[in-house]
């Protein structure tokens, strides 16, 4: 049986590639999503601490592992990196698109949140911020938004609206729905809500990532972006879903 992290565009590709290959799976995300699953899948939803996870392993007779989660899912990279080294499982993991980093001056990199919060007080006080970084991200930058405006693009979800709500951040503020999959949509964004410094993460081209910074560049608006964080080396990383399959034939498992 294969355990898949999903809940992303690649989880939907691994999806679809293990029922070309007939094999058995089951899918896990951390909240509960509606997902379509065919003959060979089944579900389940809810964080995995190491001790229910090698649990869940041992009950399910988990084989490997496929992680596709989301890049900044930080704290599930290391519990699957350490439970499925643990039990000498493979965790096979599915690449998202980068686009190269820009030099654009209006472009910045940087690696954490206080480097963050540190940046757009150094070089944008009182600058109109959208933040593109999810939800529960919100809290980590109350420092900025308590003092200067902000809007937060989240999911149109009521356990996402519940936990900007939990974090005090004004329900007038929050952009409910799905990163634009158009420049010009997101051009319309950023005009309409006459925002002044944009904040996303290094999420990918999945993530619209180079839709984000194609709308910023061209209103000559400068947008902070966070990188990606490293990967555990136990890892076995598969570039697109061809060389995920070409890892997925029984010679290599």
């Amino acid at each position: 049986m294969i355990l898949v992290f999903g809940g992303t565009t690649e989880g939907k590709k691994v999806i679809q590639l293990l029922e070309k290959l007939q094999l058995p799976y089951i899918y896990s995300t951390k909240t509960e999503i509606t997902v379509a699953l065919k003959s060979y899948g089944t579900y389940r939803f809810g964080a995995f601490s190491e001790e229910s996870l090698s649990q869940f392993i041992a009950e399910n007779q988990i084989t490997y592992c496929i992680h596709a989660s989301h890049p900044f899912a930080t704290v599930l990279h290391e519990t699957i990196a350490r439970v499925f080294e643990k039990h000498s499982l493979p965790v096979f993991r599915l690449q998202r698109e980068y686009p190269a980093h820009s030099t654009s001056k209006n472009v910045h990199y940087v690696s954490e949140y206080p480097d963050v919060i540190s940046l757009l007080k150094e070089k944008f006080s009182k600058k109109r911020l959208l933040g593109l970084t999810g939800v529960q991200t919100i809290e980590k930058l109350t420092d900025y938004w308590k003092t200067n405006l902000s809007y937060f693009r989240i999911l149109d979800r009521q356990s996402s609206i519940d936990i900007a709500v939990k974090s005090n951040f004004p329900l007038t503020q929050l952009i409910l729905g799905y990163p634009n999959t158009k420049v010009s949509e997101e051009i319309a964004l950023y005009r309409e809500k006459k925002i002044e410094v944009v904040l996303t993460k290094e999420s990918g081209n999945s993530g619209s990532l180079s839709i984000k910074i194609a709308a910023a560049e061209s209103l000559g608006i400068p947008i902070i972006i966070i990188k990606k964080p490293s990967l555990p080396p136990y890892f076995q990383l598969a570039a697109n879903v061809s060389v995920l399959e070409s890892f997925l034939k029984p010679s290599k498992i």
